[in-house]
């Protein structure tokens, strides 16, 4: 073989092996259109997919993946750190029935991952959960809904030291929980609730809990929230014997026309309440097996179905 055949046969194999892998890698910036997507697509913006869970998969860790324009997108499972992003170009929505979950996340310990701009849609038959989180480190929800399930509408359970982060999301109407964070074993929970509303579901607004766990920690902070309408209590506390502790804060937010405003179960843990209105509730506020609630003693409590009594204020500092 001469060497210019020689040179044109190396040439010919590389230029081979340049055109297939493109194909096969994965992009960091992932794109999905209703309109114009197809999972067999690579995801990029020229060529769209169609599905979220077509874009996760051909998405890296730590990428994420744009929404272009209004629809449907399907249920998706979340294994990895990533973001899937609507920043406006209308309803980027999972219709969820069957008794399915709309978005399931089960990543690595280390895992990040932030959700904005996302409907989550119950539509009968059984339309199971809104969203369910059993392992990562961090959940961010933004400027999404989550409404009209059978079951929980955000259901909270991590098995590691896991923080939750939700603002400015309506979370309404669904057959159990509004939200439920209630971790099973020993990790350390933080959460934070801003610019929520928890609107007309069948249990409880907002309840956090350190459930069965042992030795880890649970805190909550609830900031310009309101809860409205729900079955059970609007924000409730659980923090049992033989668990770690638990402590809630309540501030400048509203608790109306619930079962309670507040609820305090278990001697561990104490929820903590300021700047808050609280009206037309069954109760104002109710403890059980030793919980404890605490008032800084700037509240507007009137209204309830118990007289309006009121919780043993902090002394300020």
């Amino acid at each position: 073989m001469t060497k210019a055949t020689l040179a044109f046969f190396l040439a010919a194999v590389l230029a081979a092996g340049l055109d297939v892998a493109p194909a096969q890698a994965q992009l960091s910036r992932t794109f999905v259109s209703a309109a114009s997507g197809n999972d067999a697509n690579n995801c990029d913006r020229p060529t769209p997919c169609r599905t979220f869970q077509g874009a996760h998969n051909k998405t890296n860790d730590l990428g994420e993946i744009i929404v272009l324009d209004a629809g449907g997108y399907g249920s998706v499972d979340i294994t990895k750190s990533i973001s899937i992003v609507n920043d406006g170009v209308g309803e980027a929505s999972i219709l969820v029935s069957g008794g399915a979950t709309g978005i399931a996340i089960d990543a690595g310990a280390a895992s990040y991952i932030n959700l904005r701009g996302i409907t989550i849609q119950g539509i009968g038959f059984g339309g199971g959960i809104g969203l369910t989180f059993n392992k990562g480190f961090a959940l961010t929800i933004t400027n999404c809904v989550i409404r009209n399930h059978t079951q929980d509408g955000l259901d909270f359970s991590p098995t590691v030291t896991s923080i939750l982060d939700v603002s400015h999301t309506l979370i309404a109407d669904n057959g159990g929980f509004g939200i439920a964070v209630f971790p099973p074993g020993s990790a350390n929970v933080k959460v934070a609730f801003s610019h929520v509303e928890v609107f007309n579901n069948s249990g409880d607004g907002i309840a956090v809990s350190n459930s069965a766990a042992k030795g880890g920690t649970l805190t909550g902070v609830i900031a310009d929230s309101i809860a409205h309408g729900n079955g059970g209590f609007g924000y409730a506390l659980g923090a049992f014997s033989g668990g770690p502790p638990a402590n809630l804060t309540v501030i400048r937010s509203v608790s109306a026309n619930n079962q309670a405003g507040l609820f305090a179960n278990g001697p561990l843990g104490t929820l903590r309440v300021g700047q808050t209105t609280i009206i037309g509730n069954t109760a104002s506020w109710e403890v059980m097996n030793g919980g404890f609630i605490r008032s800084y003693g700037d509240n507007n409590i009137d209204g309830n179905g118990d007289g309006d009594p009121a919780p043993i204020t902090i002394a300020k500092k």
